[in-house]
């Protein structure tokens, strides 16, 4: 049986999070107050697309204008801040050493992911890459695992992410779902999602690979 594991993008394999928070917090002083970018709100737009998350913070204001302006400033003030999760080119360098196809499904735009990955040499680990415009449907909807799975003509596969529809997604793929609260303030809606395995950082995830391995009769990563 042929194995892959999946990835989320931002905050499973890439720490984006200061460079989104920047940008967002851009958008809010600009359109709104600072005030309004709200705790929940922070936790709130890490996971889902861009042109949902503008909807409806701005819904006065056209949400792809909103990206543009988005995406101009993390280019020209934020890009800096975006760098490889702690121990995520080491668990891809082990996954590729061991033969099993890795690759990302995200919400990003693809031409953003491609960016992501070629400025911080991590191309060469990916078998696939799926973004928000490779599919009709974001997760959680499974599309775009099933469409990697697909690509990469294998029966099983694991998913990890740090976000509940990344947890929900694995599952609606019948995927082995990992949930990796990278921010502490995701944890608890992480774990009401019953995902098959929960890590604190992604050197954890190499043994819960080897186990998932281990029970598909196969061995480690």
């Amino acid at each position: 049986m042929k194995a892959c594991v999946l990835f989320d993008f931002d905050g499973t394999i890439m720490d984006t999070e200061p460079a989104i928070m920047a940008s967002y917090g851009y958008l809010f002083e600009k359109y709104r107050t600072i005030d309004a970018f709200t705790e929940e709100r922070r936790i709130k737009v890490l996971g889902p697309a861009l042109e949902v998350m503008m909807a409806e913070f701005f819904p006065e204001r056209d949400p792809f204008q909103c990206i543009e302006e988005y995406r101009a400033f993390q280019k020209a003030h934020a890009r800096n801040l975006i760098r490889p999760m702690p121990g995520a080119i080491e668990l891809l360098e082990k996954l590729r050493e061991a033969g099993i196809p890795a690759g990302t499904v995200s919400t990003r735009y693809r031409k953003s992911l491609v960016e992501l990955l070629e400025q911080n040499h991590m191309m060469e680990y990916m078998a696939v890459i799926l973004g928000h415009d490779d599919v009709l449907h974001d997760k959680p909807d499974p599309e775009g695992i099933l469409l990697a799975k697909k690509i990469l003509g294998c029966d099983d596969c694991m998913y990890i992410g740090d976000s509940v529809m990344d947890v929900r997604a694995g599952k609606n793929a019948g995927a082995f779902a990992v949930a990796y609260p990278s921010n502490p303030g995701k944890k608890d809606a992480l774990l009401a999602e019953h995902p098959d395995a929960v890590i604190a950082s992604l050197e954890e995830a190499a043994e819960v690979i080897r186990l998932w391995r281990k029970s598909h009769g196969t061995h480690s990563v």
